[in-house]
């Protein structure tokens, strides 16, 4: 307990101890005999090393624990004075009744029973000033004691406050990190899109085959069909357009991903919000894509539709392959 209050203890050990001084009476008010206990014995110089270095650092720090020590040194010193003058009034009593009756009665020797019982009217005030003396010792004690157990909850309250400070400050240093970080991720992107689409815009798709784009059908999907078209991209390439065929459904918008046809991985191109347009009777789908983005291997191109409500359904795959020249 002396470590709880001189602040020795580790984390986790003063965290349970200020729990205990809401939660158990019996506790809290042990604790605050044993503050009360090293109170006194600062006050009369009885701590020394480790000890006195951290109750001049530590506990004199806070206002509410130096107020306890200079109540306690006002308590000791209006203690020591009652005691000593009840001491005095009874050292002085059988004198002063002397020198009194001899001042009043000088020449009344002959009444002796008169003087003993006037001495013993004195020694009684003198016991009862002590006893008085001693009842106000009881009951400041006991004052001191509540006032002591309040504030040392005071105390751990002010502890657990700034511990939360600390919790919540770490917190919101770590979401500004991560926000500035999330920024700086979304800039990227941005850029990045921004060059695709103008990559994508200088390459029109109308241009004819050896000016840097190559146009390409891809027939609606046919079930357990083994044929995969080809696509061949000469040197030069810039841009491949691929006109894939709709089934008739009527989706405002769609959405489209490349993926390898081995294993279904993600080959770096995607599109959303694609707009189907009419052609030949029926409905396409145009899709841009760099040829830099293309390889030759097996690809698949998976094509879902955004209904009006954003749900994304209506999923085919258009399978082809790249052969570069």
């Amino acid at each position: 307990m002396i470590q709880y209050l001189l602040s020795s203890l580790p984390t986790e050990e003063t965290e349970r101890f200020d729990e205990l001084c809401f939660i158990d009476d019996e506790f809290s008010a042990r604790l605050s005999a044993v503050e009360n206990d090293l109170v006194d014995r600062y006050v009369n110089g009885g701590l020394s090393g480790e000890n006195l270095e951290r109750f001049n650092s530590y506990y004199l720090a806070s206002p509410i624990r130096r107020r306890k020590v200079q109540t306690a040194q006002a308590f000791q010193t209006l203690a020591g004075g009652m005691v000593a003058t009840g001491q005095l009034a009874l050292a002085s009593a059988p004198s002063q009744t002397a020198d009194a009756s001899k001042k009043r009665f000088p020449r009344l020797t002959f009444l002796p029973g008169f003087f003993s019982y006037s001495r013993l009217l004195l020694t009684s005030a003198a016991v009862m000033a002590l006893a008085g003396a001693g009842w106000m010792v009881v009951e400041l004690s006991r004052l001191r004691g509540q006032v002591d157990r309040a504030q040392t909850r005071v105390i751990a309250l002010e502890r657990r406050e700034k511990e939360l400070q600390e919790l919540l400050q770490e917190a919101n240093s770590a979401t500004e990190k991560e926000l500035e970080r999330l920024r700086k991720e979304k800039g990227l992107v941005e850029r990045q899109l921004a060059m695709e689409r103008q990559n994508a815009q200088s390459q029109s798709p109308g241009l004819p085959v050896g000016l840097g784009a190559i146009s390409f059908k891809l027939p609606a999907p046919i079930r357990n069909s083994d044929q995969v078209p080809t696509i061949s991209t000469p040197p030069g390439t810039g841009t491949v357009v691929l006109e894939a065929e709709l089934e008739p459904d009527d989706y405002p918008s769609y959405n489209a991903v490349l993926l390898t046809q081995e294993g279904r991985k993600f080959a770096g191109w995607r599109r959303n919000n694609l707009k189907s347009k009419a052609m030949d009777g029926g409905n396409i789908l145009e899709i841009v894509i760099p040829a830099s983005r293309l390889k030759s291997q097996a690809y698949l191109l998976e094509v879902t539709g955004a209904s009006r409500k954003g749900v994304v359904e209506g999923e085919r795959g258009y399978p082809f392959r790249v052969e570069k020249q």
